[in-house]
């Protein structure tokens, strides 16, 4: 028979990470709750159907995101994830406190875009400066 069990802490975490910032991998799944997690806590989602591979990032090691699948949606009562609620609706119904949280991580993969962003400058630009400083060579 069907025993319930109560969600760990850490699980309900992960869940709602990966609902808020999918895909998301692993590692930014730690980054975002700071601790690493235990490999049982995805796998508990996965078997729960609500978490599903979602492809790998297109980054060195290829490592594989995570998103919901349609099981979540069905099991919270939800239609699309658009209709999850926001920072704003969750402060005023006093599930959260608006000072504890970062907006500019609240929200779907927008903490991550803003990182990728800021670490694609441009590489070389040390590299063209040095040359213009260097002395010059005679032939």
């Amino acid at each position: 028979k069907d025993q319930q069990r109560k969600l760990s802490k850490a699980t309900i975490e992960t869940l709602a990470i990966i609902v808020y910032h999918q895909p998301v991998t692993r590692s930014e799944i730690e980054e975002i709750r700071g601790v690493a997690f235990a490999s049982n806590t995805l796998e508990i989602l996965l078997e729960l159907d609500w978490v599903r591979p979602a492809g790998r990032k297109n980054v060195p090691g290829k490592p594989i995101q995570y998103g919901t699948t349609e099981n979540f949606l069905n099991h919270f009562n939800i239609k699309k994830l658009s209709d999850l609620p926001t920072i704003e609706e969750l402060t005023s119904a006093g599930l959260i406190e608006a000072g504890s949280i970062d907006s500019s991580i609240f929200g779907t993969g927008k903490f991550f875009k803003e990182q990728t962003a800021s670490k694609n400058e441009d590489i070389y630009s040390d590299v063209d400066e040095a040359l213009k400083q260097s002395p010059k060579i005679e032939e």
